[in-house]
Formats: structure tokens, C-alpha cells, sequence
């Protein structure tokens, strides 16, 4: 049995050496100055900070047509054209990204005003909108009151009208939404809301950007109360 196990322990060392010499005269040796493959998908970044400007914008080399065209293929005519002028001087616009965006805005916006959080809502608004919600906060803090805000769920979103004039594009988004809200007094007593009644609220909020600022943040402009 021992003869057996050496016989066949020799013969498959010598097979082995055959398929090693063989695959050597096929692939050939490594010398160690072979050309790494290259990175497609690499940059040098310093040389596109000279040759690109510092915009919140994406130049010719980094357009994405396909994307682009996924993004209006399904949109109504006059949408797809608002889209297509912002997308002269940004080609980095998405459709849907941005729909995305302005829901989780609107999130943010209703909820920071909710707590009175000055700081969010100055981000988000234009000065004018700011001074409107400021002054009603200011007004429901005097008289110690508080809202107790829960937000839902989104009904619909809905992108309505696209305008570009100049450089400034003006985007107004149709929302409908689920909210219970609670005005309270300084002891906790419902002033005004149900707790047992969810509210629809439909409203055209209307965001705005200069499409030539380095600052990416769209703003809100305008509200008002929508049809249904």
C-alpha cells in the first residue's frame, strides 16, 4: 500500500511540473515592468480645479445624458422644457433628486417652525419668507404658547410649474400632506386641534436659486394654500 501511495504521490508531482512549464510558455514571466491597467474612473483632481471653475455646476466632461433624459423622458412638455433651461447652466439637475430634496425641505421647514428653530428656517427661506415665519412664532412664543406638530405621511408630491429668468430658476412644488397639529397653552391645554383628527393640507411651495451661486440650497419663496 506504502509503494502504491509513493508511485501515485510521483506521478501527480510530475504532471504538475509539465502544466507549470506549459502555462510559463503561454502567459510568459512577470519581470515586474509590467504597465498597471488603467483607472478609468480616477482623476486628477488638482488639474480639474484649474480647468473648472469653483460652481456647484457639472462642466462638459462629467455631463450624464442618459440620466438627464431618464429624469424629463415622463414629464409633461412644459416641465421638460423648465428642466432643460436649468440644465444649460447646471447640468448636474435632477428631476427626481430634486423633488426628493424639496420633500424632505418641506419636513424640515414645518417641523423647525413647530420648535422654533430660527437657525433651520434661515437656512431654508428667502428674507422674506423668513420674516413671515419669524413673526408668527414670535407671536405664538408671547403668548407662551406651543405647537405640537406631527407630521404623517406624504399624500403627493408634485413638481407644477418650472421657470428660468436669467440665472434665477423658480421650481413650485404642489404637496399634499398628513399632519396633526396642537396649539397648546403654557399649561398644556389644546387650544386649537384634535388629537384624534388628521389634517390634509395641500399647498404650492415655491423654491428658488440662482443657478450661478456656488451655494447649492434651493429656497423657499412662497407659500400658499392649493386646490385639491
Amino acid at each position: 500500500m506504502n509503494n502504491f501511495f509513493s508511485f501515485d504521490l510521483i506521478f501527480f508531482i510530475m504532471i504538475a511540473a509539465i502544466l507549470v512549464l506549459r502555462l510559463r510558455s503561454v502567459l510568459g514571466k512577470r519581470t515586474g515592468n509590467e504597465k498597471k491597467p488603467k483607472n478609468n474612473f480616477s482623476f486628477d483632481s488638482k488639474q480639474v480645479q484649474k480647468t473648472y471653475k469653483k460652481e456647484n455646476i457639472v462642466k462638459e466632461n462629467f455631463k450624464q445624458p442618459k440620466q438627464v433624459e431618464e429624469n424629463i423622458s415622463n414629464i409633461d412638455f412644459k416641465l421638460k422644457a423648465g428642466v432643460e433651461k436649468i440644465n444649460v447652466i447646471d447640468k448636474n439637475f435632477s428631476f427626481r433628486e430634486f423633488l426628493a430634496g424639496a420633500k424632505e425641505a418641506f419636513e424640515l421647514i414645518v417641523k423647525a417652525y413647530a420648535k422654533s428653530d430660527f437657525k433651520t428656517l434661515k437656512n431654508l427661506l428667502n428674507n422674506k419668507m423668513f420674516k413671515i415665519f419669524s413673526d408668527s412664532i414670535n407671536k405664538r412664543d408671547k403668548k407662551n404658547n406651543v405647537l405640537d406638530h406631527t407630521f404623517i405621511s406624504f399624500k403627493n408630491a408634485e413638481i407644477k410649474k418650472i421657470s428660468v429668468k436669467s440665472s434665477i430658476a423658480e421650481i413650485v412644488v404642489k404637496f399634499v400632506t398628513e399632519q396633526v397639529n396642537l396649539l397648546k397653552n403654557s399649561k398644556g391645554k389644546i387650544i386649537e386641534g384634535n388629537t384624534e383628527y388628521i389634517e390634509d393640507h395641500i399647498d404650492n411651495w415655491t423654491f428658488s436659486k440662482d443657478l450661478n451661486s456656488e451655494n447649492p440650497n434651493w429656497k423657499l419663496t412662497n407659500t400658499e394654500a392649493a386646490k385639491s
